[in-house]
């Protein structure tokens, strides 16, 4: 029996034997069999219900993909199929890329669609408790008499927008464009998810001086800079956003290069968004340098076909059509391995998917149902210096099969028998791979990894090659707690010294600012932590009494071109000042660091600000910024430091629209709890980083809440690899090392 390319055979069906109980496979059954299906659709969707309901259980968010239904093409099967999908799961949102009607039939043809689309595919998903939402494709609504005729018809605009906006989640749901009432382009976000859904209108104009294919392929600029402006820039700090239009705006997934032409502007926006650039739509300009959120990835339909590639950080990923057409076999292959061919009347017509957002293991799975397997893509980029290896996962199955192809270079080759095929030949001049998996960096730029099992199912992998020469450091920010507030009791410094170094060796950090260290504990550091060395004056007069904010640096790794402390206050040289309202002297001590084997330079910079004054706390951070760009002479900065703040405070704001919160940052997901605070408060389980995301910033940071005062901040364009919130116990004990959790990152400087 020949299993998961996607489905199984009419016969492999019956002899599945499927996780679940008898009841439920006979509750299917019964309903394939309602709906004029043969039994083996009730067996085979009750496998998928159950797959859909264990990613569940583990993943943020879901939502069900169509795209291109051509409606009149189908037995119409896909309505149900959604339907009872999601009444039986935890799936209820169905996102439709587009492209209802047939390509020929006329005026009566369309009327017909737009019947059929409303009754079994809205209000099926609708009453079964679903949320439908569509986007609006070059055929909605166009459409030629016949292959022959030049004649045809279009349906208006506003009548477009009528059909396609009338869903009760659209209405309910969508944030739209008031200036633009009849537009069909809107964004909706995901209570609870930390989810941003942004739908775009690829053909968002209809010609007056046409009736047939009066749809116009392009955004126009009242759209692009609404989207830049209200979806993209007001997307809270770590949430992610999930990009669906119609047709695709990237080489690969999009084979005519006049249509990537056209949309050219909307992606501009959307790297220029993932890379905390600008871009200039018109005469407005859209600075995202305070960008706080992800794109996951921007998903099309259009092509028929299954491809995917990543271009500038981001994924975008095109999906075949729904309809019983077989273009998608010759536009998908070589990458998607034996595809059926999709026959009226079999689960083979249908083809969509449901994609699960899994943020913790930064992937997104796309499960299938119909023609097709599952394939799950991996979010986060695996680098490559030119020349250099890595290794994509560790495998000791020989038959999976490995493959490497050019992310922006493709050849098309239309085919001879069939004008509306084409077939594409893949290059991989970026990159080669082996059998087993490793990756061979050849020139810069960057390429698409993928592991294909013998059923069809794939991982896939962003590949970045690059230049050799950037250079790797592991950083941190540690508030290692007073001596003098916990005597006599279980934290005191000397019952928890010894774990708390343990704990900093464990981090292995090469560089780390260090906060309320006072001369005793100064002393035990520098003893005991003989692999670094350290700087740092005390904040009194005298500059060796109180508290001390020092840096540590791997000295084997690093010479100190420059170092020193200085006041924050109005009169930063002149010790044992509390300027700007400061309840006592807070100081900034800094290092600029040359490493020894590569000789690149940076700066690093570290601090406690005041806990009563915000004044005193933003004013603090803006003239350590300002002393580390003169001290470092353009050299990437690093500040760390707890800032008695949360994220949404007016000094955090201040800083982040000059360095980059490496937090939101990383290139995969941050671990770790939200708090970064504990206030020797014991917990068996906390609130993650990422669940915390789900929050909008103002509710995850309000009163009361936990609090997130400690962080590594970075010159933008500094790569964030990964970041870490590291709440671990004294061992053997439900006791912490410090009232505050170590933060660490791992960060790359060119």
């Amino acid at each position: 029996m020949k299993v998961d390319n996607g489905a199984l055979s009419r016969r492999g069906f019956l002899k599945f034997g499927l996780a679940g109980t008898a009841m439920m496979l006979a509750d299917w059954r019964l309903w394939a069999k309602g709906e004029g299906l043969p039994a083996y659709y009730g067996d085979y969707l009750a496998k998928i219900a159950s797959r859909l309901n264990e990613l569940s259980k583990t993943c943020d968010d879901a939502f069900f993909f169509i795209t291109d239904l051509h409606i009149p093409s189908n037995r119409r099967v896909s309505g149900r199929i959604l339907a009872k999908l999601v009444a039986e799961t935890g799936v209820k949102k169905v996102l439709c890329g587009g492209d209802m009607p047939e390509a020929f039939g006329g005026q009566a043809s369309v009327e017909r669609t737009i019947a059929a689309y409303r009754s079994e595919w809205v209000a099926a998903v609708e009453q079964a408790g679903g949320e439908f939402y569509p986007a609006k494709g070059n055929h909605d609504f166009t459409i030629r008499d016949s292959p022959k005729a030049e004649s045809g018809w279009t349906l208006p605009q506003k009548e477009a927008h009528d059909v396609l906006m009338d869903t009760k989640a659209v209405k309910a749901n969508a944030v739209t464009n008031p200036d633009d009432p009849d537009a069909c382009y809107y964004y909706f976000d995901s209570p609870g998810t930390g989810v941003r859904y942004i739908v775009a209108d690829t053909t968002d104009s209809i010609r007056t001086d046409r009736t047939y294919w009066a749809v116009e392929y392009g955004m126009g600029e009242r759209q692009l800079n609404w989207l830049a402006k209200n979806a993209l820039s007001t997307l809270p700090a770590g949430w992610t956003a999930l990009v669906m239009h119609h047709i695709p705006v990237a080489g690969i997934v999009n084979e005519s290069s006049g249509e990537i032409k056209r949309f050219e502007p909307w992606r501009k926006i959307l790297e220029a968004y993932q890379s905390r650039g600008k871009a200039v739509i018109g005469g407005e300009t859209h600075d995202f340098s305070n960008a706080q959120g992800r794109i996951l990835c921007s998903l099309t339909g259009h092509e028929h076909a299954e491809r995917q590639t990543f271009l500038n950080g981001l994924w975008h990923i095109t999906e075949p059509c729904d309809a019983a057409y077989s273009d998608y076999i010759a536009g998908s292959s070589p990458w998607c391995f034996d595809l059926p061919k999709k026959d009226k009347g079999t689960v083979f017509e249908q083809t969509f998917d449901v994609v699960h957002i899994d943020r913790r293991n930064d992937v997104l799975h796309f499960t299938r149902i119909g023609g097709g397997a599952d394939r799950v893509v991996r979010l986060s980029t695996k680098t490559v210096d030119e020349g250099g290896t890595t290794t994509l996962a560790k495998s000791d199955k020989s038959n999976v099969l490995w493959g490497c192809y050019d992310a922006d270079r493709v050849g098309i080759r239309r085919n001879p028998a069939n004008k509306y095929q084409s077939f594409c030949e893949y290059f991989h001049d970026i990159a080669d791979i082996s059998a087993e998996g490793t990756v061979t960096g050849k020139k810069s730029g960057e390429a698409i990894a993928l592991a294909a099992a013998p059923n069809g199912r794939k991982k896939l992998w962003p590949v970045k090659v690059r230049r050799p020469g950037a250079v790797k450091l592991r950083v941190g920010t540690y508030n290692m707690r007073y001596t003098n507030g916990d005597v006599g009791t279980v934290n005191a410094w000397e019952n928890r010294r010894d774990d708390m170094v343990a704990l900093v060796r464990k981090l292995d950090m090469d560089v780390f600012g260090a906060q309320e260290v006072r001369p005793e504990q100064a002393a035990f550091l520098r003893e005991t932590l003989a692999d670094y060395e350290f700087v740092g004056d005390h904040r009194a007069a005298d500059r060796v009494s109180d508290e001390a904010s020092p840096v540590f640096y791997r000295k084997s790794r690093f010479e100190a071109e420059k170092h020193g402390t200085f006041w924050l206050s109005e009169t930063p040289d002149v010790p044992g000042v509390a300027g700007w309202g400061a309840a006592c002297p807070r100081v900034c001590s800094y290092l600029v660091l040359r490493d020894k084997a590569s000789g690149k330079r940076f700066c690093f910079a570290n601090t406690h600000t005041d806990h009563i004054s915000a004044e005193a706390r933003e004013k603090g951070m803006l003239l350590i910024i300002e002393r580390m760009r003169e001290f470092g002479e353009g050299a990437p900065i690093v500040f760390t430091g707890d800032h008695n703040c949360r994220e949404i405070a007016a000094p955090a704001i201040a800083v982040s629209k000059i360095l980059a919160n490496a937090l939101y940052e990383s290139e995969t997901p941050p671990r770790g709890p939200w708090r970064t605070f504990n206030g020797w408060k014991w917990r068996d389980a906390e609130m993650s980083t990422l669940d915390a995301f789900k929050d909008i910033p103002s509710v995850r940071n309000a009163p009361g809440r936990d609090s997130r005062i400690d962080y590594i901040y970075t010159t933008r364009g500094v790569r964030v690899l990964d970041y870490a919130t590291v709440a671990e116990a004294r061992p053997g004990k439900r006791l912490y090392p410090s009232d505050h959790f170590p933060v660490v990152a791992t960060i790359e400087i060119q």
